[in-house]
């Protein structure tokens, strides 16, 4: 594997053992009370489909032929901005955080990050795939 698929493999694997440990506080909140934190529900959720989407862009790496130093850029991008993410979402649920824009919690913060990183990243990838058609 090149580094940029051994990047997001790593992470996909990280982030995937990361939404499923999420599922204990989650049905722990759960057992208690008719809802859980909606962070904590969407911080699991995400951690879930990061996973196969970083799986996803490593095999698509990896069928394009795509290694280059711009191939481990666009991964390291794509791994940064879901990163934030996560860490967006965690940082909202164990700080009590309701409305995450309305209070531009720091959690807030950590998630406005995400687009202007991952967004980037995808599309070096299509762009390769498109030129390697």
């Amino acid at each position: 594997m090149s580094t940029a698929q051994n990047l997001l493999v790593g992470y996909g694997l990280l982030v995937l053992a990361y939404g499923s440990m999420l599922g204990v506080p989650l049905a722990a909140a759960r057992m208690k009370a008719p809802a859980a934190s909606r962070h904590l529900v969407t911080t699991h959720l995400s951690g879930l489909m990061q996973g196969p989407i970083h799986f996803g862009l490593a095999f698509a790496i990896g069928a394009l032929s795509f290694d280059s130093g711009l191939a481990v850029a666009a991964a390291a991008l794509v791994v940064a901005g879901s990163l934030a993410e996560i860490t967006g979402g965690t940082i909202n649920w164990l700080s009590g955080t309701g409305d995450q824009f309305d209070e531009n919690s720091t959690g807030f913060r950590f998630n406005s990050l995400t687009g202007p990183l991952v967004i980037p990243g995808i599309l070096i990838v299509a762009v390769a795939g498109f030129a390697n058609m």
